[in-house]
């Protein structure tokens, strides 16, 4: 297997040895860029798997050099950012940015080696096509539909246009995964807050699930709904797709709840979370809306979706509320 190669982008001398030296004794290739229109130059002439930057570099800090990346290669790079500012806002901005991960200096060795490998595992999992999925017992008529949401890299900036853009809807509960950790989910659920008329709740053990509002996955653990109800159940299963929490389990739960009435959206993001779980929504008879890959700033689940045919619309994220509002009906 080929070795990673890691691009470090960091202008403090010590630091950028002292993170090189870890780094390549742990086995990875390390190249070096003393700031972000260096590291952005080398991103051009060269592939890597990694790009470890901090976040205050002078000429291009860290969140510019994410964003640019993220807006100008087709081929992008796991995006890590390292930095001493360790705050909500700062890791919502970091990650609203494009950033995968974000560790706040000065992180323990095995905790960075396990954000790298976490990482790359979602990166590197292959997809595979579904299991024969048997089509479900008959699901209870229920008097609403149920939107699952899928996002991943990028995601909270993505989410946030399609609520800014859907305005209010009374005949649809809608449950987002966005992978995170929990204190970024939280903070994200607040600031979604902003820019929809529907109530944001942070999931939760028997929280009643009703149209008309929005209901974010907490970290660690997997939101499913509860069997034969509409209320949330937290279960603290492995990770799927090698995330916790992951879409799967969600759209399988909401396929087997509301059948013809459940609808899976899968958005920007690393990996093939929410394919097997679109599978059962589409078996289920539900509908599965997936944003363009040439759209998303990450393209591999939407793109997973598109190649498995599990999808009944493409759609860019600025059109994807007409698309979501025709299925509404």
């Amino acid at each position: 297997m080929d070795k990673i190669k890691i691009l470090l982008a960091e202008d403090n001398s010590n630091s950028r040895f002292y993170y090189r030296k870890i780094l390549a004794n742990q086995g990875y290739i390390v190249d070096t860029a003393v700031n972000g229109v260096e590291a952005f130059d080398k991103l051009k002439s060269e592939k890597y798997d990694i790009l470890l930057t901090d976040w205050l570099m002078p000429v291009l800090d860290g969140i510019e050099l994410t964003n640019k990346v993220r807006r100008e290669f087709d081929e992008q790079p796991i995006i890590i950012v390292l930095t001493a500012i360790n705050s909500s806002e700062a890791r919502e901005k970091a990650l609203n940015a494009g950033a995968d991960e974000y560790v706040a200096k000065l992180v323990e060795k095995s905790s960075l080696f396990e954000t790298i490998e976490n990482t790359l595992k979602r990166t590197n999992s292959r997809n595979h096509l579904p299991l024969p999925i048997k089509k479900p017992a008959l699901s209870p008529q229920r008097s609403f539909y149920c939107v699952g949401i899928a996002a991943s890299t990028g995601g909270p900036s993505t989410v946030t246009t399609l609520f800014k853009d859907l305005g209010k809807v009374d005949n649809a509960a809608f449950m987002i995964v966005q992978h995170g950790q929990e204190w970024m989910l939280r903070t994200f659920a607040g600031s979604l807050q902003a820019y929809t008329p529907m109530p944001v709740l942070v999931g939760n053990n028997g929280l009643l699930v009703e149209p008309g509002k929005i209901y974010i996955a907490p970290g660690e653990k997997h939101m499913v709904l509860k069997e034969d109800t509409t209320h949330i159940e937290l279960i603290d299963t492995p990770p799927e797709n090698f995330v916790k929490p992951s879409a799967d389990p969600l759209f399988r739960s909401i396929a087997k709840e509301f059948g013809k009435k459940s609808i899976g959206i899968i958005l920007t993001g690393m990996g093939h979370d929410g394919s097997m779980g679109a599978g059962y929504i589409s078996a289920a008879g539900g509908k599965i809306i997936v944003q363009h890959p040439d759209n998303a700033i990450l393209p591999s689940m939407p793109r997973s979706v598109i190649e498995l045919k599990l999808h009944t619309d493409i759609a860019l994220i600025e059109n994807m509320h007409k698309n979501l509002n025709a299925v509404l009906v």
